[in-house]
């Protein structure tokens, strides 16, 4: 049977005891709310004092800036780790570099009248290169080369090739010229 309007208007409304339970029920969850509201809006205002305190930090200075600082801190960091492996590879091509050198010049035969003559030793950090002899007459000029080894050569040295090696490995000083 439907209902019309008018049985809807003449029916007595006294709400029963669980109507007012649910209202009351509502009215607690709301002040709930409110305090929860209120209280989350006073934090919020401590963060954001806080943060606004953080962001500046005097002399006219920001976060942002401290933060630029640090980024730039940080790349300088990875230019000093790539400098630092430059230099181990500097180090590594310098130890096989022809860097130790050692030069006698002498004067083999009586009739020249000068030291026109010489051997280099050209050797790297452990000894190992070539001596470069180079013997001068009034007629011709010889060059002889020959390997070095950690200071020694297989063939046979005069005497002042070997002065040229000890020179070159830092055993005799260098002459004053």
């Amino acid at each position: 049977m439907p209902l019309n309007l008018e049985d809807i208007l003449s029916l007595n409304l006294n709400p029963p005891y669980y109507i007012l339970l649910a209202l009351l029920i509502l009215f607690l969850i709301n002040v709930i709310l409110l305090i929860l509201y209120f209280t989350l809006k006073g934090e919020y205002r401590r963060l954001e004092k806080r943060l606004r305190r953080l962001v500046e930090i005097g002399n006219e200075q920001d976060l942002f800036t401290w933060l630029e600082r640090f980024r730039d801190l940080s790349d300088m960091k990875k230019a000093i780790e790539k400098t630092g492996q430059r230099v181990e590879d500097l180090q590594q091509k310098w130890e096989n570099a022809l860097s130790r050198v050692g030069i006698v010049r002498f004067n083999p035969f009586p009739d020249v009248g000068s030291d026109l003559s010489f051997a280099v030793a050209l050797l790297d950090m452990r000894g190992n290169g070539f001596i470069l002899t180079n013997l001068y007459s009034r007629e011709e000029s010889r060059v002889f080369i020959k390997p070095v080894q950690q200071g020694k050569s297989s063939y046979r040295l005069s005497e002042e090739e070997e002065r040229a090696i000890a020179l070159a490995l830092g055993e005799l000083p260098f002459p004053e010229q």
